[in-house]
Formats: structure tokens, C-alpha cells, sequence
């Protein structure tokens, strides 16, 4: 899983990272551009995007749930 920070400062999400510890389970990138939100089509922040290992989006979900999450990571190898 890979999070990008894009609409903020880099310091906005370095902080995000070290209050939530996602960093921790996820790699973070960091987008100053924000090129790569415009091109995923994501609007706002706590955006997930699925992709299967073509890269094709299979699904997108806004403030997505944990079970939400959970049932997706559990798919990941038969999508």
C-alpha cells in the first residue's frame, strides 16, 4: 500500500505521518506538484484507490471504513 501527500506542505505531512504512524504500515511519497492526485482524479484527502496489479482501478471509496480496507488488502492477490 503507498500513500501520497499532494494538497498540503510537506511538513503538513510529514506530521501527518508521525501523528497517525502510517508511515509505519504504508510507504509514503510526497507529490509538491500534486500531479499525480490530478491524474487519479482524487478531490480531497482520505481517498483510497484500489488498482489490480495492471494498475486498472477497481475500486475508489472516500473515508472508507477498516472492514472496508481489510476486505479490499484480503483481495489484493485474486484481483
Amino acid at each position: 500500500m503507498i500513500g501520497v501527500g499532494a494538497r498540503d506542505t510537506l511538513g503538513q505531512a510529514e506530521d501527518f505521518v508521525r501523528r497517525t504512524g502510517s508511515g509505519n504500515s504504508l510507504l509514503m511519497l510526497w507529490d509538491s506538484s500534486g500531479a499525480s492526485w490530478n491524474g487519479l482524479g482524487i478531490t480531497s484527502q482520505h481517498r483510497i484507490i484500489v488498482l489490480n496489479r495492471f494498475g486498472q482501478e477497481i475500486d475508489m471509496r472516500a473515508n472508507p471504513s477498516h472492514s472496508w480496507i481489510l476486505d479490499k488488502v484480503a483481495g489484493i492477490g485474486s484481483a
